[in-house]
């Protein structure tokens, strides 16, 4: 009885470890697992050709956040160029919404949301096949720092954009832990109806941070990941 017993037990195992195996198999099918090392190692030809819009926020009358002497209008521009150069460079077609201190606000009531319009309609116009929202984050305090991706579920492609984009992000700074966040309440994610991600590129409310995302270096490091990353959506997670 004891050995059939556990031979019953072994049928149970071996049944539960398959079942494991399959689910393990189809869920890796379905949402490929992301590492650094393969965002570094994507290919930026996938990038060839490809049109992608670049919204750097705020702009003209609109400094949007400003701690730590940094104004986050500047900063969205300055990190939104050079992206651009890098995505330019690997045979992208780039349009941005703005390419210096401008806004789109109009007279009277509802200045802002007409500039936001703005950017959805030259978006739209444009028909890229992604597009990237450039901004920076603050609070009151100083505590939070970290990079962090916003998406609009209304497109089905974005979560995988936006974790994608997350992951080459997770050291900026150094020990990011943010997720890609869903977000039903920013205008531009949700009025356009092409796959797109808004990038909080960090919190300038934190000296230490504010102090690297105003380093040119540090910029580039930044730009170059999400170039690598929106190659790596391009080319493996199409038809998922």
């Amino acid at each position: 009885m004891r050995i059939l017993l556990l031979k019953h037990k072994n049928v149970k195992l071996i049944f539960f470890c398959s079942i494991f195996a399959i689910v393990t198999h189809v869920f890796s099918s379905y949402y490929p697992t992301l590492t650094k090392g393969s965002i570094n190692d994507a290919d930026l030809s996938a990038l060839k050709g490809v049109c992608i819009a670049i919204d750097p926020g705020h702009g003209g009358i609109d400094d949007g956040a400003s701690r730590n002497n940094v104004i986050e209008k500047d900063l969205n521009l300055t990190i939104s160029l050079k992206l651009a150069d890098v995505l330019n460079a690997a045979g992208a077609n780039v349009v941005l919404t703005r390419d210096n201190d401008v806004d789109y606000y109009t007279k009277g009531k509802g200045g802002k949301r007409n500039d936001l319009l703005k950017r959805v309609e030259i978006i739209q116009n444009a028909n890229p096949r992604l597009y990237v929202s450039i901004h920076a984050n603050a609070i009151a305090g100083s505590k939070w720092s970290g990079s962090q991706v916003f998406f609009s579920p209304h497109v089905a492609e974005n979560r995988l954009l936006a974790e994608t984009v997350q992951e080459a992000l997770r050291n900026f700074p150094p020990g990011n832990r943010r997720q890609a966040k869903q977000d039903l309440d920013i205008l531009v994610l949700n009025r356009i109806g092409i796959p797109g991600i808004l990038i909080e590129t960090g919190y300038i409310s934190n000296t230490n941070e504010a102090a690297k995302l105003v380093n040119p270096q540090y910029q580039q490091e930044m730009v170059d990941l999400i170039a690598r990353a929106l190659a790596y959506h391009l080319s493996n997670n199409m038809g998922r």
